[in-house]
């Protein structure tokens, strides 16, 4: 008899890490969790842009088990250092609002069935990171733009009353 192996959830997955940093909000986690149930045995493309130090990286890997390509894009260049033992992570470091970086990241994935914008949380570049890569997300995928509270604050471009 074959005894369907307990997942972890996700926020025990993010706990239980140990290698690169993430630094997720856990009030994000619960939220990710019933966003991404219904994928999770998926084969699973996932884009992440702002990966700052590659831990979410290897967490998605490890929460979507099945998933066949998991790409991050920073413009740091210090994650051109990041190195993964996983072969479905791949890290492209430019500018993610660029042709170049588009054309890079869709080298491994033309189409995601997830994509997450943690960028600069600037509302100009979730504009443009939205208007970008939408269109590269598989129907009935899911877009999250992380932070958007920012969106309120003016050292990000926001305000409560700034179109």
């Amino acid at each position: 008899m074959n005894a369907k192996r307990e997942e972890k959830s996700l926020a025990e997955c993010y706990s239980e890490h140990r290698g690169k940093v993430s630094d997720k909000w856990s009030s994000y986690l619960e939220i990710y969790q019933r966003a991404f149930e219904p994928y999770r045995q998926m084969p699973v493309r996932l884009l992440e842009i702002g990966i700052q130090n590659g831990g979410s990286l290897e967490i998605w890997a490890k929460y979507f088990s099945n998933a066949t390509a998991i790409v991050g894009c920073d413009i740091n260049p210090a994650c051109s250092q990041l190195r993964y033992t996983d072969e479905r992570i791949h890290v492209v470091v430019d500018d993610a609002n660029t042709e170049g970086a588009e054309l890079s990241i869709a080298a491994y994935s033309p189409c995601f069935d997830i994509i997450i914008d943690d960028v600069s949380h600037r509302s100009s570049d979730i504009v443009l990171s939205f208007d970008r890569y939408f269109p590269r997300l598989e129907l009935g995928g899911v877009f999250i733009a992380e932070d958007l509270h920012c969106s309120y604050w003016r050292e990000f471009e926001g305000g409560l009353i700034d179109p």
